[in-house]
């Protein structure tokens, strides 16, 4: 029997412990560390029992249900107080302005309590905080003037993201050690920093209103700087980051000009991550982008680059990410990708200006799950191999990309995917070209698609059975073409057919009978049937659509050739040895030779 007044550390973290604090942890009360993370406790902190433990250290409460309200009461007596841990919990921490707190923290963690709206006034009084986290605690107003002293020579890593703190960023900060800074998603305005801290890896400064142009930091690593109000051009200070930048998030901004081409292979080597997505850069991509051997993300959309995309991209052999679209880039898409580009599993190049027929080589994309090449002028066949696309053919999700957001066509409007949903999604969208010729019957290989956009293109003839197969299929536009097995499809809940030549009656069976809108089937004179008004019975069209042609059997086709095969074959070798003396005479002297040969 574990006597429970004599117990000095108690860890039990990381399991599905139900019930409250009440009734069992009062006896505890020689504690020094208590560890109860990351488990499902709920009801109030108790101040009877976690108040009066004067030994404590240690307190970490993380990750529960926790409720209630938190005072000055709960803390009293933990004079030796060091670590102290609330996050993710709907706790109220409600504390006077004037209380001075009885022990010095190194470790805060109060991510997703309630603080706010005012900024706690007892945290002057640390000077020994190393890791501070006030994530998300609907902090409101200024940073008060004390606070850039606050722990100033021990602060490593502190967060302020996701709160209503608004003001502006001092040109310098004075945190000797600190290593992480975290203040997106605030309303911070003015110009970014110049000064920053040697020591400094990560800066997350997103979703605020900062202004101006980039300063030179040179030792920083990870930057995200998006959705702000950058402008000016993409200056060269860039070059001058020499601290080995891998991470560079500057979307969603009012940038303008190029991207400064000599700096990219040099101070900018180790880059993995480049978002310059929904900015106003122009010019071409730089060939130097090719020195940048470790990217997995390229992303380049909404701006106005032109000219072809540089060959040296294909040095970029580990890419995963890369979307061009909508731009101003011309050119074909080029034969290297599919040989050089393997790791690729997104490929957005759509609303350019790419022309020429879409390579066979595409299809050797193994990790493939989202190909958008829409609102371009491509034109040629639809690749006949486009059925092996290897990830889309499988139902199952085998990759854990995550990205911020990934906005896909589907469903006749633009969805967003964010974090790592995107695994969800393979789409194919090849709309708005100029593509020709029929469907190849390699699609319905791709079971596991789920959005396949054919839309506005030239395409004609039957729309194949074997599309059946894409059991996945939840979007499904083949509108605007020149051409129906789709009565066995299962996951659809959008389709569009509008604006073929169409004809006879529209099919009941199986999925077909849920789409009620008559407008899918919008601009085929020829159709008739539930959901549209045209009746079938006062019409002479009595067939169902697809109209299949009547054909001679393949395999009546097979004995036809043999038969031909063979008279031709005989008559050309009669023909031969009736015109050739020689010969004729060579062939019998041949035929009388073997005979006497086998009878003697």
């Amino acid at each position: 029997m574990v006597d429970l007044h004599r117990l000095k550390e108690l860890y039990m973290s990381g399991n599905q412990l139900t019930g409250n604090l009440s009734g069992w942890l009062e006896q505890m009360t020689d504690l020094i560390i208590l560890d109860l993370r990351s488990n499902l406790f709920n009801g109030s902190m108790p101040s009877s029992s976690v108040g009066k433990f004067s030994n404590l250290t240690e307190l970490y409460l993380g990750g529960n249900s926790l409720g209630g309200v938190i005072s000055d009461v709960h803390f009293e007596n933990l004079t030796r107080l060091q670590v102290l841990d609330l996050s993710y919990n709907p706790i109220t921490i409600s504390i006077g302005q004037s209380w001075v707190p009885p022990f010095q923290l190194r470790l805060v963690y109060l991510t997703n309590c309630q603080l706010g709206p005012q900024f706690p006034e007892w945290l002057q009084f640390q000077t020994q905080i190393e890791e501070l986290y006030l994530a998300n605690c609907k902090i409101a107003g200024t940073m008060p003037a004390w606070f850039g002293n606050i722990s100033s020579s021990t602060i490593t890593d502190l967060f302020l993201s996701n709160n209503q703190i608004g003001g502006k960023l001092p040109s310098s900060l004075n945190f000797t050690k600190l290593e992480t800074l975290s203040l997106r998603s605030n309303r911070f305005e003015g110009p970014l920093p110049t000064m920053l801290p040697s020591t400094l890896d990560t800066l997350y400064l997103s979703n605020n209103s900062l202004t101006g142009q980039l300063p030179i930091w040179p030792h920083v690593r990870f930057v995200s700087i998006s959705d702000n109000m950058l402008d000016g051009g993409l200056s060269s200070s860039i070059c001058r980051w020499t601290g080995g930048l891998v991470y560079l998030d500057l979307s969603n901004n009012k940038l303008l000009g190029q991207i400064p081409y000599y700096c990219l292979g040099k101070s900018l080597q180790n880059l993995y991550f480049l978002n310059l997505g929904n900015n106003h850069i122009s010019g071409e991509i730089p060939h130097t982008i090719g020195f940048l051997s470790e990217l997995r993300l390229l992303q380049l959309k909404n701006n106005s680059f032109s000219g072809e995309v540089p060959l040296s991209l294909k040095n970029c052999t580990k890419l995963q990410f890369l979307d061009l679209a909508q731009n101003n880039l011309v050119g074909s898409i080029m034969l290297w990708m599919g040989e050089n580009l393997r790791q690729l599993i997104v490929l957005r190049l759509r609303s350019n200006m790419f022309s020429g027929v879409i390579s066979w080589q595409l299809a050797r994309f193994e990790q493939l799950q989202i190909l958008d090449l829409a609102n371009n002028n491509f034109s040629g066949s639809i690749p006949h191999n486009i059925g092996n696309l290897n990830t889309m053919r499988s139902t199952s999700q085998y990759y854990d990309f995550c990205y911020d957001e990934l906005d896909v066509f589907t469903k006749g409007q633009d969805l967003y995917y964010l974090q790592c949903n995107m695994q969800l999604m393979k789409s194919l969208d090849l709309s708005n070209n100029c593509l020709t010729g029929e469907i190849p019957k390699g699609v319905g290989d791709l079971a596991g698609l789920k959005n396949f956009n054919l839309s506005r293109n030239h395409l004609q003839g039957e729309i194949p059975w074997a599309i059946g197969g894409m059991i996945s299929l939840e979007s499904l536009d083949l509108s605007i073409n020149n051409p129906l097995s789709l009565s066995i499809l299962h996951s659809l809940n959008y389709l569009n057919l509008s604006y073929n030549n169409l004809s006879g009656m529209i099919p009941s069976g199986n999925q077909l009978q849920t789409f009620i809108d008559p407008s899918i089937y919008m601009g085929n004179a020829n159709l008739c049937g539930p959901p549209i008004s045209k009746s079938c019975f006062n019409n002479k069209t009595t067939y169902i659509i697809p109209e299949h042609k009547k054909e001679i059997p393949r395999w009546l086709w097979f004995y036809i050739s043999i038969v031909l095969g063979y008279v031709m074959g005989f008559w050309t070798f009669c023909g031969i040895l009736f015109l050739k003396d020689a010969w004729r005479h060579a062939y019998f002297h041949m035929i009388d030779d073997i005979y006497d040969r086998f009878w003697v």
